[in-house]
Formats: C-alpha cells, structure tokens, sequence
C-alpha cells in the first residue's frame, strides 16, 4: 500500500511541475505578445510557445490524453528543428533589422517545415483517430534515430550561436567601456543550458538504441530540465533590449585576432597618416587625462568618436593600429588609475570602495571588483590596505 502511495505522489509531483512550467511559459508568452515591439520579441514568442507544446505533449502523454497529445506533437514536435535556427537569429535580431533576417530565417526553417509534413502532422492524425496507425508504428521504430537527427541540428544551431556571441562580445569591446550594456550573460547561459540538456537526451537516445530501454520516461527529466533552465533565465529574455553596435560593425563580417591579451578587431584600413595619427592622439589625451570623459559611467565608442569629431569607425581603427589596445581596455585603464589615486588620498577613508568606483566611471561593484582586480592584480579592498597601511 505504501508504494503505491508513494508512486501517487511522484505522479502528483510530476504533474505539478509539468502545469508550473506551462504555465510560466503561459505567462512569458502572454508578455511577450504584449511587448512585441521589435522581431526580436516575436522569435522568442515562438520559442516558448513551441517549448510549452513540448511540455504538453508529455503531460498528455502521462495522462494518455489522445486528442490533446495529438494537438501538443502537432505543435511541439520538431524542437531543435524550430529552436535551433530561431535561437541563431533570435540573437541576430538584437542587431540587424527584420529585412535582413527574415528571408534567411525562413530558409533555415526548411528542415523544420519538412519534419512538420512527414513527421508532425501524420503523427498527430494517428495520435488522435485510428488513420495512419501503421504510420504512427513505423515512426515509433526509428523515433530515437529521428530524435538523434534532430539533435545534431539543434547542437549545430547552439554552437555556431555561441560563436556569433563571442563575436558581439568581441564587437562590445571595441565599443562600450562596459560589457554590462551588452546584456548577453543570460543568453550565454541559456546556449550551455541547451547544448547540456540536448547532449543528455542524445547519450539517453544512444543508450536506448544500444541497450535497453530506460524505465523511467526520459521525456519526463527533459522536460524538468527544460522547466528549471526556463524558470532561471526566461524573464530575462523578456527585457533584453537592442544591442547598439555601429552601422560598420554590423554590416562587415568580424575577424578575431589575439594581440597579446588585448582582443581586438580587424577592420579595413582607413589610411590614417602618421601626422593624422599623433593629431588623434593629442586630442584623445585631452578628453580623457583633462576632461576625464571616462568618468561617464555610460562612455561608448560612438560618444568618445563624436567629442574628437571623427567616425566611429576611424577611431575604433586609431586605438585598435595605432595604440594596440580595444576601447574596453582603454577606458577601464582610465578609471582603474583614477581609483588608484583616489585611494592614496586622504581624503578617500571617508569614503567606501563602491563610492569611489561609481565616482570614477564604474556601474557597478561586480564589474568595479573583476576589472580592478584583472588590472592591478589584486582587490580594491587589498590595494587599499596597502595604502592606507
């Protein structure tokens, strides 16, 4: 008696976790459709929308709900088909305008309408009337080859996404002297969130076709794993906002070349002269080392080329050939040395490390720690004990 009771409270378990997530989901598209302002918000709809079939399918599947798995597997069947390529242009979304993506998004969703025309759709009409049983059979046999398919596209998506992030990351360097305006740490997460969950689902495919068949429903702890990854990261997509990159670094295609520690970017040359270049110079020491422009918390690569009267693109070329160094690292070198002079004052006792930090151009504690401590080698708080010693 007591295993069966236990077993009714897995079940319960099981299904209180399947209806939360669904409904966060519920609620995250409920947003989203009324914040779509941009195509990026679209893209993320049809994401959580396509997830929340896919946890509908395994509840109906629980619950041996015929016709409303058939309506689940109708829409939520063909995941990494779907996920795959609007997670990629999900992210170029961010950047580009809705004509540059569309088209191509529409090609790399080929693969996804196919399956949704041979698999989905069959499968859904055998799920829910006693037509193409032997269809449904068939399926069934392959299903785990199909779902190992499947995967390896979704992981294509995953990783050449991830490197279109590197990219941006390497982009922000040269434009923003914090990596924060980016926004992009969550996005990172849920690309390791995905590539984690698609690999565990693939090795528990290859067990099954290997050995046999795992008690448990494998579709079930995905799912879970879906939900958890989901609750974690899903607001955050809710507020993600534009990225702001120049027009040059959007519409030329980014190199990634390491010169010492100091990532930079390649662009093409601009033919700035020798005399042009030591001009360049004079008037970036004076905004910087007399009118401290770096102390703006909110300094981009675009405001720094605008006070010298110069393109964006000429100045990211000026510091990337000319000084060896990413705006990024240039500003920060800045603020780092106004917090070390700071500190050997006096007068700074009264005042606490974030406050000196947010005085110097820094936004927030957490970036203030990492890039001090990357700079000088130790924390604020130590370098402070130094000299107060």
């Amino acid at each position: 008696m007591s295993y069966f009771s236990s077993v009714e409270k897995w079940a319960m378990f099981v299904d209180f976790i399947l209806i939360a997530g669904m409904a966060l989901l519920f609620l995250l598209m409920v947003f989203l459709f009324k914040a779509r302002t941009h195509f990026s918000k679209n893209l993320l709809f049809v994401f959580f929308a396509n997830s929340f079939f896919f946890l509908l399918y395994y509840y109906a599947f629980l619950h041996r709900l015929g016709d409303l798995g058939a309506l689940a597997f109708f829409f939520g069947n063909g995941t990494g088909y779907l996920l795959g390529p609007v997670t990629y242009f999900y992210l170029k979304a961010l950047i580009l305008p809705k004509s540059k993506i569309l088209p191509a998004l529409w090609l790399h969703l080929i693969p996804f309408f196919c399956n949704w025309l041979f698999v989905s759709l069959p499968i859904a009409i055998s799920i829910a009337t006693p037509a193409l049983t032997d269809y449904g059979k068939n399926y069934a046999a392959i299903a785990d080859y199909l779902n190992l398919v499947e995967n390896i596209y979704f992981l294509v998506y995953i990783i050449i996404t991830y490197k279109l992030t590197q990219r941006i990351r390497i982009a922000s360097l040269d434009n923003y002297s914090s990596l924060s305006r980016t926004g992009l740490s969550w996005f990172h997460n849920l690309l390791v969130g995905l590539f984690i969950i698609v690999v565990l689902d693939s090795l528990f495919s290859v067990y099954e076709l290997n050995y046999a068949m795992i008690p448990w429903n494998i579709g079930t702890i995905i799912a879970f794993l879906f939900i958890v990854l989901y609750c974690y990261l899903g607001y955050k997509g809710i507020f993600q906002t534009n990225l702001m990159l120049p027009g040059f670094v959007v519409h030329e295609p980014l190199q990634k070349i390491t010169d010492d520690k100091n990532v930079v970017t390649k662009l093409n040359p601009s033919g700035i002269t020798e005399t042009e270049s030591a001009e360049l110079k004079m008037r970036l020491n004076e905004l910087l080392e007399v009118e401290k422009l770096y102390l703006n918390e909110n300094l981009s690569l675009t405001d720094l080329a605008e006070a010298m009267d110069i393109s964006s693109r000429k100045l990211s070329e000026f510091l990337n050939k000319s000084l060896h160094i990413n705006f990024y690292n240039l500003i920060n070198d800045y603020r780092v040395n106004e917090v070390q002079q700071k500190l050997k004052e006096d007068e700074s006792k009264k005042y606490s490390l974030l406050g000196l930090a947010q005085d110097s151009g820094f936004q927030s504690k957490a970036s203030f720690n990492r890039i001090f401590k990357n700079k000088t080698g130790m924390s604020p708080s130590q370098y402070r004990q130094m000299y107060c010693s």
